[in-house]
């Protein structure tokens, strides 16, 4: 048996925990550099702001209506998330944290409504964060629990999908587009072939599915029947790390460029190796505004096969310096660059060769990353001294910053 907590607009709810007066008013929060929407609350999903949807095109209707603007404050989120992760495991021991406000439990068989009702009322109380919680005997019937039981008030934030007579009539009704696991490519060829709801993927032959869709489609439709294909611990190789921003000023220098994507190779690089990663190729994006008619377009992007299997931000940022210049075009004012690493390998597993007997993490990358999980803000010389973006309208940080704890007088 899987249990799935999952926090509620975590982001917008982080924000109104300590600012209880911004609690029932459209509230909205930005991605770095303030360009579009990552998470609202109730009241600004009412007013119709869609996610992802950039920040001036909804800023008069937020105006209007009153709502707060947050810019992403990480810090925050990140302690919060920690918060609740480490409530989760105190009480759940088999607890896998699945993204910064999403954790699975498995459990044994059993009645676990009551139990998850009186969980979910602690992490409110002790962090001020409201979570949903799905109950099933597999992670998709998970998820399918979880966001029925967001969406379905009377359940009061918890839907048991334990048995088929509860799960099965959820199938019907559930369009096979919105199950986990069913991406954006893989709804249409579902739907071409007549199966449009969860039930239909559920009930369809096996044999035919693994055809059809290879083992990934049979395990969806097992999945759905309640057996359980995906192990709590079962950890799956990120497939890319990807690190870019919108520019919200808009940048013309290749200097400036540069400085801005060293930023972001660093940090790639950071990701890479916290997850016991190495890469074997290196994209470098860049383009101009896609909503700025007035002013001429541009777009490219250019990767590169490195020479071996690496997690060096060094090597890294060599190659990605190289190709920005070689697709920089003078002219046009930039709106986003980024880094994308691929090819990925866990450290472990890669292979040493001819040409490079010698690979593995890099120690002074590890060196790099102790200081800056120790607070310190030590980078390469290269990212230079000033950012390009910036954050309007960031909160404090509440929990993580002194002199940002929230104070109180004494009547």
């Amino acid at each position: 048996m899987f249990l799935l907590f999952d926090c509620n607009n975590f982001f917008a709810s982080c924000e109104q925990v300590f600012r209880p007066d911004w609690r029932r008013r459209p509230l909205v929060v930005l991605s770095n550099n303030d360009g579009c929407v990552i998470s609202r609350s109730p009241e600004a999903k009412a007013i119709g702001i869609a996610m992802g949807e950039p920040y001036f095109k909804c800023k008069e209707r937020l105006q209007a209506a009153d709502a707060v603007v947050c810019s992403a404050n990480f810090s925050l989120y990140s302690d919060l998330s920690d918060r609740i992760m480490s409530i989760l495991e105190e009480s759940l021991p088999e607890t896998q944290q699945y993204s910064i406000d999403e954790a699975f439990a498995k459990v044994d068989a059993g009645d676990w409504y009551p139990y998850c009702r009186e969980l979910r009322k602690k992490i409110r109380r002790w962090t001020g964060v409201t979570v949903s919680v799905g109950i099933a005997p597999t992670k998709t019937l998970c998820k399918l629990a979880n966001e029925t039981a967001k969406h379905t008030p009377h359940m009061q934030g918890v839907c048991d999908l334990s048995t088929p007579q509860q799960w099965e009539p959820i199938l019907q009704s559930s369009p096979v587009q919105d199950i986990w696991g069913v991406g954006r490519k893989l709804a249409p060829r579902l739907h071409s072939l007549g199966i449009r709801t969860a039930a239909g993927l559920a009930e369809s032959s096996l044999s035919w599915l693994r055809k059809e869709f290879g083992v990934h489609g049979e395990r969806l439709a097992l999945e759905l029947r309640g057996i359980s294909c995906l192990d709590a611990e079962e950890q799956t190789v990120r497939g890319q790390v990807m690190v870019s921003r919108s520019l919200k000023e808009g940048i013309k220098e290749l200097s400036v460029l540069r400085e801005a994507l060293c930023r972001f190779v660093e940090k790639a690089g950071r990701i890479l190796r916290a997850d016991g990663l190495m890469a074997s190729q290196l994209f470098v994006i860049l383009r101009t505004s896609r909503y700025n008619e007035s002013e001429n377009l541009y777009s490219a992007h250019q990767g590169i096969s490195l020479p071996s299997y690496s997690d060096d931000s060094r090597m890294f940022t060599h190659y990605a310096t190289a190709l920005l210049e070689s697709i920089y075009r003078p002219g046009f004012e930039y709106k986003k660059v980024g880094v994308l690493l691929a090819g990925l390998e866990e450290a472990r597993h890669v292979q040493p060769t001819f040409d490079h007997p010698v690979v593995g993490p890099d120690k002074l990358m590890q060196v790099l990353d102790q200081l800056q999980q120790s607070g310190h803000n030590i980078g390469f010389a290269n990212r230079g001294q000033s950012t390009p973006w910036h954050k309007e309208f960031l909160s404090r940080c509440y929990t993580t910053r002194w002199d940002d704890i929230p104070e109180t007088s004494r009547n």
